[in-house]
């Protein structure tokens, strides 16, 4: 891709974007799966915190090169408790609302992307979002949880 040059600001902030949201996710899907009662629903989750991590590892990679400390965690880490805050269909559509959120994010950032090494890392990280998200809605249409998107009551 030719001569990389350092980040610039914006660079910066579309990576500290994904670089949180993946944070977050990876901690919400960890305490998702340690909960759920559904095994195909707690692997599911268990794929989508491993996901996170790669995405870490591979934007965290990206900030060293330029001399960039990663972000820390945000706050708050996760109990080791089995108690289930939801229902496993809800924490599944709560995942699938964060991975279409997350999707939106991803196009946004691409096209903020001036260095030609970062924009297909952040197409290939959008495209195993959205695989992994489908992946869910197709569990949660197997299960009964998914028959037609819901509706706004007026």
């Amino acid at each position: 891709m030719g001569h990389k040059r350092p980040l610039n600001t914006i660079e910066y902030g579309v990576l500290y974007r994904a670089f949180e949201s993946s944070i977050t996710g990876m901690q919400l899907l960890k305490g998702f799966a340690q909960c759920a009662k559904d095994k195909e629903v707690q692997k599911y989750f268990t794929k989508g915190m491993e996901l996170s991590k790669e995405i870490l590892k591979e934007d965290g990679d990206i900030l060293l090169q330029n001399n960039i400390q990663p972000p820390a965690t945000p706050g708050g880490t996760v109990t080791n408790s089995t108690i289930a805050p939801f229902s496993d269909r809800l924490m599944m559509f709560c995942n699938y609302l964060l991975g279409v959120m997350n999707l939106g994010g991803q196009g946004f950032s691409g096209a903020l992307l001036w260095r030609n090494d970062l924009i297909p890392k952040t197409v290939i990280q959008a495209k195993d979002v959205f695989d992994y998200t489908r992946e869910g809605v197709i569990l949660m249409m197997s299960k009964g949880w998914l028959e037609e998107p819901p509706k706004v009551d007026l």
